[in-house]
């Protein structure tokens, strides 16, 4: 019995100073059958949606994140445009659009040279996931998608705006946390 308590004491030590090392304690957050972890000072706060499940994670009263569950959400998309033709770039830039005039069209778009972000596939407990991070320090998104997290093929994802390399951080621990059970209805 004096070994059961000890190792448990020596767990529970080891867990804490784990937690002490991050910098901030994790508390477990549900939204129907997938779960996660996140620090102490995050909120999810639900927001009014129609055919989605939409929280924003606010932290110090200030939203740096949202977590998206439905069937109708789209994968990580970037808006703009590639052109070989000058006088396309110049007409439709000249209006606005995020367009982008190169002269290697295949290439470059196939291999994302205009993206904000770069993307690149993850298993998470067991679960294929599309991670999203930022090419560059003040532009671009962190995230992280499920294509199917239960028997209604609905997606899953958790996508922050905050850049900062602490928050970028944070939610890649986040992401590294979650975990979905396969519900059977």
């Amino acid at each position: 019995m004096k070994n059961i308590f000890i190792i448990l004491t020596l767990i529970t030590t080891v867990y804490s100073c784990q937690q002490d090392k991050k910098g901030y304690k994790l508390k477990k957050s549900s939204i129907k059958n997938v779960s996660f972890e996140m620090p102490v000072g995050f909120l999810l706060k639900k927001t009014n949606s129609e055919d989605a499940e939409i929280y924003d994670i606010l932290s110090n009263k200030k939203s740096i994140g949202t977590v998206y569950l439905g069937s109708y959400y789209k994968p990580f998309v970037e808006d703009y445009s590639i052109t070989e033709e000058k006088e396309v770039y110049r007409r439709v830039g000249s209006k606005g659009a995020r367009i982008y005039y190169t002269p290697n069209l295949d290439i470059d778009y196939k291999n994302g040279v205009f993206n904000d972000n770069y993307y690149y596939y993850d298993t998470i407990n067991r679960n294929i996931a599309q991670v999203m991070l930022p090419k560059k320090p003040n532009k671009g998104l962190v995230g992280i998608y499920f294509d199917s997290v239960d028997i209604h093929k609905n997606k899953f994802a958790i996508i922050s705006n905050n850049l900062s390399d602490e928050n970028k951080k944070i939610f890649l621990e986040i992401f590294k946390t979650i975990k979905i059970t396969k519900a059977t209805q």
